[in-house]
């Protein structure tokens, strides 16, 4: 007896970094698993274009959009999030003199992306750093906010000529900061901020209806990309250096995928900073509750099986 045939799914990423377990899910052949098959998977840096395609048919589902679902929620668009295995940012500050405190850049020229892009879309990395500056007991215009590229890649490229040429004071970056520091600059690490990040699922309520079993299956599927990673370090080393070779931007750094959450529920703590950068974008949003973008359902139903706990279950490599 033939195998049904999959279902077949296309799919946008919103980051390059977001690439790392959507590649040990091809490599591994977990899409294939689950009864899936990603005919597309484009990236694109908008979460406006996004958005647009996701309405308009053309998509299935996205990894990422972390911020701007919520007002789209209160508008009644039947936008949902089913899964979230990155819950936490860790960004530095690299600044021209030497600091003990982020509060100590009052007056600061900070360089970044604008907010929104050129189609409207919201630069969460820079809605990010507008929390660190709040955190910090600083208000957001306690600061001078320079834009200096349409999106944070292209910011990475720009920001040590902007430093060199004095144009800025100081800039919040996530990743290696080894260059800055060879540069001259200062150096800050700064707490994790607990944030919705990286390859969330998001998709469509009509998608999920018109694709009976099509949510548990994506859930299943990173569940399982995720273990694998956690539990077969040198293939998985393998499938990210091929992918670092080919897409740079992407890291291919084994911690990239080894941290994500074995049980991929979002924290309540990044939703509500989540949801907070939306409300300030977008007051309509504080209308509903955060938790209204949500559908786990999927995850718990997965993990009340004992699914999750029983992949591990016999493992003695890393730990969740």
């Amino acid at each position: 007896m033939s195998e049904p045939e999959p279902t077949r799914i296309r799919g946008i990423y919103r980051s390059p970094t977001h690439l790392p377990i959507w590649e040990v899910l091809e490599e591994a052949g977990i899409w294939r698993e689950v009864g899936i098959e990603v005919t597309s998977f484009e990236f694109c840096n908008s979460s406006a274009t996004t958005e647009k395609a996701l309405f308009a048919g053309e998509i299935d589902f996205v990894s990422g959009n972390h911020i701007s679902p919520y007002a789209l929620v209160a508008e009644g668009k039947p936008i949902v999030s089913i899964a979230s295995p990155g819950n936490s940012v860790n960004d530095r500050l690299i600044s021209r003199k030497p600091v003990r405190s982020l509060s100590e850049i009052e007056g600061a020229r900070i360089g970044d992306t604008a907010i929104r892009d050129a189609a409207g879309g919201y630069h969460h990395p820079r809605g990010n750093h507008m929390l660190y500056i709040m955190r910090a007991g600083l208000k957001l215009d306690d600061v001078e906010w320079v834009p200096l590229a349409e999106d944070t890649h292209a910011l990475r490229d720009v920001l040590p000529d902007a430093f060199e040429a004095g144009r800025i004071d100081a800039a919040l970056v996530t990743g290696n900061t080894d260059a800055y520091e060879r540069a001259g600059l200062h150096v800050l690490p700064l707490e994790p901020l607990p944030m919705i990040n990286g390859p969330t699922i998001t998709t469509g309520m009509n998608v999920l209806r018109e694709r009976p079993g099509l949510g548990e299956r994506l859930v299943k599927a990173m569940v399982l990309g995720i273990h694998f990673a956690k539990t077969q370090r040198t293939r998985t080393e393998a499938i990210l250096a091929d992918l670092k070779e080919r897409i740079p931007a992407s890291g291919g750094r084994y911690a990239s995928v080894t941290k994500l959450a074995s049980k991929p529920y979002p924290d309540i703590r990044g939703v509500a900073n989540a949801y907070k950068l939306c409300c300030m974008d977008a007051p309509k949003a504080e209308e509903l509750s955060p938790m209204s973008l949500w559908d786990l359902h999927y995850l718990r139903d997965l993990d009340d099986s004992g699914f999750i706990d029983e992949l591990y279950a016999s493992e003695t490599g890393p730990g969740r």
